[in-house]
C-alpha cells in the first residue's frame, strides 16, 4: 500500500512538472516577437500585456490609447493578449496598405469561433471572405445617396418629436432647464429613428414610460461578471475551447428579442403584402424561398432567414451605439465649449433662414462647420478604440524584411493616433478648426479613423452621420445646451465597457431658447 507521504511526493512533483511544461510553453509563445526581431514589450505570464484591461483596471479607450504611446516611436510593434500574438501599427502609411492597398491581404476581422447562434454567426462583422464580400455587395444598395434621401422625412418626423418631448419636460419644469442622462435619451431617439427608417415600427422609445424597447438595446453589451470572467478565460487561455463553448459577446436575451420584433415585422409585410423602400425590404427581396422550385439565381443570391434577422439586428445594435455615443459627446463638448455652440446654432439657423426654415439635403450640405464639430467630436471620442484585421495571406511589411504568417492578427489604435500630438497638436482641446478643409489637406489621411476605411468600413456609416446631424440640427435651433450640477467634466471612462461609456453617464441641461 503507498503511504501518504509517497502519494504527496507524487502530487509534488506533478504540480511542479506541470508548472515547469507550462512555464516552458508560455515562455516559447512570448518569444515570437523577439524571434521575429520586432519590438515589444515584455509580456506578464499568463496576460500577455493585456492585464491592465482583463483585470478592468482601465477602460479599453484607455487602454488602446497607453499602448500607442508606450510604442511612439516604431511603425510597428508586437503585442500579446493572453496567448496570441498580434501587430499593433503605427505608421498611417502601413494603415494605408493594410486597410485600402493590400486590403486582399487583410480581408477579415478577428473573430472568436464561439458556439453561438446564427443570428450572431450571420452578422456581417463576423462574415470572411467571400461570404462577406457577397453580403456586403447585397447590404451597399441600402446606404447608396438616393436610398438616404428617401428617409429625410422620417428622420425629421424623430427629430420633432425629439423637440417636442424636450419641450413638454421643460414647460412641466416651470420652464427652467430640463436634466436628462445623454446616453439615455439619445439612445432612445436612435431607436427610433432606425426602427422607423429601417424597419418599418415605430418604437415611441421617448414616450414609452416603461422605457421597454430602449431599455432593453441598451443592454446588448451588457453580460454578468460570471459570463465575461468566462470569456477572458477562453480568450486568454483556451482559445480552442471556444468553438465548443455556448457564450457570447452579446447578451443573448436582448439578440432574441430584437430577432423576435424583427420576425414580426416580417411576418406582418408577408401577410399584408406591404412594401417599404427600407433596409428591411431590401433583404426580404432577397430572401430565398423554399417553394420555388426554379434555383438557378436562388442560390446565388438569396438569403436565410437567420441572414436575414441578423443583419437587422446588427443595423439596430450597431446603429444605436454609433449615433448615440456621437450625439452625447457631441452635446458634452458644446456645453463646455459654449462659443462653438453659439457659432454653431448662428451657422444652423442663417442657412435654414436662407432655405425657409426647411432641414432639406442642400442646407445640410451647406453647414460645413457642423461637419467640423462632428468629426473634432469623432476624432476625441471615437466610437471604437481600435480596429483589427487577420492576415489572410503571407505579407511583406512595406520598407521591411517583417514577412506577416496567414493567420496573424493586426491593430490599429484609433485611439492613440487621435490623440498623439504629432498629427493633432493639443489634442485634448476641443477645436473643430482641425477640421476645416486646409487642415484636413496637411494631415495624412489615415490618422483619422473613427468608422474604419477601406473596403470593411463601416457601412452604416452615412446613415448615422446623417440621423444625427438632422438631430443636431432640431436641437440647436430650439434649445441651448448646458452643464448641470451632475456634470462630470472631464469624464471618467467607464472600465467595464468595450464601448464608450462614461461611468456615471453624461448628465447634462436643455433650455427653451427664445426664438421670437
Amino acid at each position: 500500500m503507498i503511504s501518504r507521504d509517497t502519494i504527496m511526493v507524487y502530487v509534488v512533483s506533478a504540480i511542479v512538472f506541470l508548472s515547469i511544461v507550462v512555464y516552458l510553453y508560455y515562455r516559447n509563445i512570448y518569444s515570437f516577437w523577439r524571434k521575429m526581431g520586432v519590438f515589444n514589450i515584455e509580456p506578464e505570464f499568463f496576460f500577455g500585456n493585456a492585464k491592465d484591461r482583463v483585470l478592468f483596471r482601465k477602460s479599453f479607450h484607455e487602454f488602446h490609447r497607453d499602448i500607442y504611446f508606450k510604442f511612439k516611436g516604431h511603425r510597428y510593434a508586437g503585442f500579446y493578449v493572453g496567448r496570441r500574438a498580434s501587430l499593433v501599427i503605427l505608421d498611417p502609411e502601413i494603415i494605408k496598405c493594410i486597410m485600402i492597398k493590400d486590403f486582399n491581404h487583410f480581408t477579415d476581422r478577428q473573430t472568436m469561433r464561439l458556439r453561438t447562434s446564427k443570428y450572431i454567426t450571420e452578422m456581417l462583422i463576423n462574415l470572411k471572405g467571400s461570404k462577406w464580400k457577397k453580403m456586403r455587395s447585397q447590404l451597399t444598395p441600402s446606404f447608396t445617396s438616393g436610398k438616404l434621401r428617401t428617409m429625410e422625412h422620417l428622420i425629421d418626423i424623430c427629430c420633432n418629436n425629439m423637440s417636442d418631448f424636450l419641450n413638454d419636460n421643460i414647460k412641466k419644469n416651470g420652464f427652467k432647464p430640463y436634466e436628462l442622462e445623454m446616453k439615455d435619451f439619445f439612445g432612445k431617439f436612435t431607436l427610433d429613428v432606425i426602427a422607423t427608417c429601417a424597419f418599418g415600427v415605430e418604437s415611441n422609445s421617448l414616450t414609452d414610460v416603461t422605457g421597454g424597447f430602449a431599455s432593453r438595446v441598451s443592454k446588448f453589451a451588457t453580460l454578468s461578471i460570471t459570463k465575461r470572467l468566462s470569456l477572458y478565460i477562453i480568450i486568454l487561455f483556451l482559445p480552442g475551447l471556444a468553438r465548443f463553448v455556448p457564450l457570447s459577446f452579446f447578451n443573448m436575451k436582448v439578440i432574441y428579442f430584437l430577432a423576435n420584433v424583427i420576425k414580426e415585422a416580417k411576418s406582418y409585410r408577408m401577410s399584408t403584402g406591404q412594401k417599404r423602400n427600407d433596409f428591411l425590404q431590401l433583404l426580404l427581396d432577397s430572401e430565398s424561398n423554399p417553394d420555388n422550385k426554379n434555383e438557378n439565381k436562388q442560390n446565388e443570391d438569396s438569403l436565410t432567414e437567420p441572414q436575414i434577422v441578423a443583419q437587422s439586428v446588427l443595423f439596430l445594435i450597431a446603429g444605436f451605439e454609433t449615433s448615440s455615443t456621437l450625439l452625447t459627446f457631441t452635446c458634452y463638448e458644446l456645453a463646455i465649449n459654449q462659443e462653438i455652440q453659439i457659432k454653431l446654432r448662428e451657422e444652423i439657423c442663417s442657412i435654414l433662414d436662407r432655405y425657409n426654415g426647411k432641414c432639406t439635403y442642400e442646407a445640410m450640405q451647406e453647414m460645413t462647420f457642423l461637419d467640423m464639430v462632428l468629426g473634432e467630436t469623432l476624432r476625441m471620442h471615437p466610437p471604437v478604440a481600435q480596429l483589427e484585421r487577420v492576415c489572410t495571406q503571407d505579407y511583406m511589411i512595406p520598407d521591411s524584411n517583417l514577412i506577416l504568417q496567414k493567420g496573424t492578427a493586426v491593430q490599429i489604435p484609433v485611439i492613440g493616433l487621435h490623440y498623439d500630438p504629432e498629427y493633432y497638436p493639443d489634442p485634448y482641446k476641443f477645436d473643430p478648426n482641425r477640421f476645416s478643409a486646409e487642415e484636413k489637406a496637411s494631415r495624412h489621411h489615415y490618422v483619422y479613423l473613427p468608422f474604419g476605411t477601406g473596403p470593411r468600413n463601416c457601412i452604416g456609416l452615412r446613415f448615422a452621420l446623417m440621423s444625427t446631424k438632422r438631430g443636431m440640427v432640431h436641437l440647436l435651433k430650439n434649445f441651448s445646451i448646458e452643464l448641470s450640477n451632475r456634470t462630470t467634466v472631464p469624464y471618467i471612462y467607464s472600465k467595464h465597457s468595450m464601448f464608450l461609456k462614461a461611468q456615471n453617464g453624461i448628465w447634462l441641461s436643455f433650455n427653451k431658447l427664445n426664438t421670437s
